[in-house]
């Protein structure tokens, strides 16, 4: 909780306030959206001819992927700056043009609640 108020009821990420394009974060983990999807449904496994079995692992992790996909999204932003050697930072999502790189990131991205 460094930096944040001590009566633990607000606190406000900067980077959370970048907001990526959908298209960009659905490039990592692309296959969760088909198996969110399924699992909703209880559709047919492309690969098997059994149904899908929802457990409460799978009903759990899935949503927690697609969340923390964003969430790395607008955290590598700051990454970035403290690490830009990082061989993670040669991947085609940080080149693609939709990617928030530290430089195009400016006062106008970040509002302060």
């Amino acid at each position: 909780m460094e930096g944040f108020s001590t009566n633990g009821r607000s606190f406000y990420l900067v980077h959370a306030a970048l907001d990526p394009p959908t298209s960009l974060y659905k490039k990592l983990f692309p296959a969760i959206d088909k198996w969110h999807n399924r699992l909703a449904a209880k559709k047919l496994s492309p690969d098997s001819n059994g149904s899908i079995q929802p457990t409460v692992a799978s009903n759990a992790l899935v949503p927690v992927i697609m969340v923390l996909r964003k969430t790395f999204i607008q955290g590598s932003v700051l990454m970035m700056e403290l690490r830009p050697r990082h061989p993670v930072w040669q991947h085609s999502i940080f080149s693609d043009p939709a990617y928030f790189s530290p430089k195009k990131v400016t006062k106008h991205h970040i509002i302060r609640k």
